[in-house]
C-alpha cells in the first residue's frame, strides 16, 4: 500500500512540477514581449498582443451566466458531487468492500460531474480604438486561482426557476453549452456549481492572436478582428492587464514547482523506503 501512495504521490509531484515550468515559460514570453496598442492591430503581421477592456459588439445583447445570472462572453462551469468513499486506517480509498459504510470508515469528497462553457465573440476597447476578439480557438485564462463559487444546492433540492429560465435562453440563443437541465439538476445528490466568467466591463490581455480580417470601409467601429486564424499556434484570452498575467503565471510557477518537487521527494522516499521493508 506504501508503495501506491509513494507512487501516486510522486506522480502528482511531477504533474505539479512540469504545469509550473509551463506556467513560468508563459511569463516570460509575455514578460519579454510587448503590447501592441489597440488601434495600431489592423497594421500589424504576425502574432499580436494587446491590453484592453471588454465590451459587447454594437450587434449583440449579452448572454447571462446561468447560475450567477451574471453577464458574461465567455463562461466556464464545473458542477461537483459529495460523495462519502470507503477508506482503510490509513486514509486510503478502498474500491471494493462488502463492509456497510458507516462515519468511521468513510470520508466525504467532492468529485467532478460535469464541466461546460460558452465563448462569445466581443470586443477590446483601448482609449477609442477597438478590436473584435473571436475566442473560439483560444486557451482561457478567466478562473484566477480556484475559480468562483456561485451555488451550492443540498441533497433533495433542485435548481431554482431562475436558472432553469437561464438555461432555456442559452438554448433558445443557440451558444454551444449543454442547456439541459437535467444535465446540471442533481436532487439525489449534494452539488456545488463553480464558474468562472470573462464580462463586459473587465480588463483583458489577449496573446498570440492572428489578424483575421480588417474593414475595408471607414468608421465600422472596429479596427481589425482577431482569432487564431487557423493556425494550431498558441492564442491566449486572459483576464486582467498583462501585469496581472505575468504576476500570476509567476506565482503559478513558483508554487508549482515548489510544492510540485516536494511531493515528488516525499513520494519516491515512501515508495523506496516502503520497498526496502
Amino acid at each position: 500500500m506504501s508503495v501506491l501512495i509513494g507512487g501516486a504521490m510522486s506522480a502528482l509531484g511531477a504533474l505539479l512540477a512540469v504545469a509550473g515550468v509551463r506556467r513560468g515559460l508563459t511569463a516570460a514570453s509575455l514578460y519579454r514581449n510587448e503590447a501592441t496598442p489597440v488601434r495600431r492591430i489592423g497594421q500589424q503581421d504576425g502574432p499580436v498582443e494587446f491590453d484592453g477592456r471588454v465590451e459587447l459588439p454594437a450587434d449583440d445583447e449579452g448572454v447571462d451566466a446561468p447560475f450567477s445570472g451574471e453577464p458574461a462572453v465567455c463562461y466556464t462551469a464545473w458542477l461537483r458531487t459529495r460523495t462519502r468513499h470507503r477508506t482503510d486506517v490509513e486514509g486510503a480509498e478502498v474500491l471494493e468492500s462488502k463492509e456497510p459504510k458507516r462515519m468511521s470508515n468513510t470520508e466525504a469528497a467532492w468529485q467532478l460531474a460535469e464541466t461546460d462553457g460558452f465563448r462569445r465573440p466581443f470586443v477590446v476597447r483601448d482609449g477609442g480604438a477597438r478590436v473584435r476578439v473571436d475566442p473560439t480557438g483560444a486557451d482561457l485564462d478567466i478562473t484566477g486561482h480556484m475559480g468562483e463559487t456561485e451555488l451550492t444546492v443540498e441533497s433533495g433540492e433542485r435548481l431554482s426557476d431562475d436558472v432553469r429560465d437561464r438555461l432555456a435562453a442559452l438554448s433558445d440563443d443557440g451558444v454551444e453549452f449543454d442547456a439541459d437541465p437535467e444535465t446540471w439538476d442533481r436532487p439525489a445528490d449534494h452539488v456545488q456549481y463553480r464558474e468562472a466568467r470573462l464580462e463586459p466591463g473587465d480588463a483583458v490581455h489577449v496573446a498570440g492572436a492572428t489578424v483575421e480580417s480588417v474593414p475595408e470601409e471607414w468608421g465600422s467601429g472596429v479596427a481589425a478582428t482577431v482569432g487564431d486564424g487557423g493556425t494550431d499556434e498558441g492564442f491566449s484570452v486572459s483576464r486582467g492587464s498583462e501585469s496581472d498575467v505575468v504576476r500570476r503565471n509567476a506565482v503559478q510557477f513558483t508554487t508549482g514547482v515548489v510544492i510540485g518537487l516536494a511531493l515528488l521527494a516525499l513520494g519516491l522516499h515512501t515508495a523506496g523506503v516502503a520497498g526496502l521493508l
